[in-house]
């Protein structure tokens, strides 16, 4: 039997789609093996929310999306999709939102204002992308069940961005960022994987200080980013730092001294 191809715009589409007569030319679809492909096509508009009743709402506009466009949503916002229309998220945009747990912010976005998902307390994952080159402080000020980030922005890592994030176990550091600040992730005890990007050309002392339970650190860069001696100061035992195979550069990063990776027998691989 000949398999055709069908791409779903919207999962409503596919659902109704689905109840309907099978017996159809040129689709594929869910039955007796066959295959749908639903692919959603990214949201073009300026920024649409998903309440907890199912309902959406589409915000129309352009430019930055401020507090007062969400803020009669914010009891039973669970989802908001950030469209390329909107180019910057203001100061508290979706501050107090405690029902939002993610949020994908898209290349289109070039800054994100102080505290503009504070408050937000069941968000859980985070994603942040490479055109977001202006970022305010506390913009996750008591996200305490924030665990997931995958960071890309053209901003350094600092202490300023990080507060508040402290429940954080994965960390993915996209290859836009240049570098991690003092102190950065210092005592964030529920890190345990860490993954940094090709772009990041340094790392400052105690950025991943008294991590006790990080474990994995992935390095994409093919020349070591330079590190201080306490940057990796009292980490757990018995870690893994993978690099790319010929990188050059990681010996610092395992020697024994000081608070190197060496000390605390951590193993280097190439991949």
């Amino acid at each position: 039997m000949a398999k055709y191809l069908k791409l779903f715009d919207t999962h409503a589409e596919y659902e109704a789609f689905i109840q309907t007569d099978f017996d159809k030319p040129n689709v594929s679809y869910c039955k007796d093996n066959n295959d749908v492909h639903y692919n959603p096509l990214p949201y073009q508009g300026f920024c649409k929310l998903t309440l907890n009743n199912g309902s959406t709402v589409e915000l129309e506009g352009s430019g930055e999306l401020v507090n007062t466009m969400v803020g009669s949503y914010k009891e039973s916002l669970v989802s908001a999709e950030i469209g390329e229309l909107c180019t910057s998220i203001g100061d508290g945009a979706f501050s107090g939102c405690s029902k939002l747990t993610s949020i994908d912010i898209p290349n289109s976005v070039t800054s994100i204002g102080g505290g503009a998902f504070s408050g937000c307390s069941d968000l859980t994952s985070v994603t942040i992308g490479n055109g977001v080159t202006s970022i305010g402080g506390i913009v996750f000020q008591s996200c305490s069940n924030l665990v997931e980030m995958y960071y890309n922005a053209k901003v350094e890592l600092n202490t300023s961005f990080t507060d508040g994030l402290n429940n954080l176990e994965i960390l993915v550091i996209g290859d836009s960022t240049p570098s991690i600040d003092y102190a950065a992730f210092n005592g964030f005890k529920n890190l345990t994987s860490v993954t940094i990007g090709s772009g990041v050309t340094s790392i400052d002392d105690y950025a991943f200080a008294h991590c006790s339970n990080l474990t994995s650190i992935r390095s994409l860069a093919t020349t070591a980013p330079t590190i201080q001696y306490s940057t990796f100061q009292n980490v757990k035992e018995n870690g893994t730092l993978t690099v790319p195979s010929g990188s050059t550069g990681y010996d610092t990063w395992m020697a024994t001294g000081n608070y190197y990776l060496g000390k605390y027998t951590w193993t280097k691989v190439e991949q």
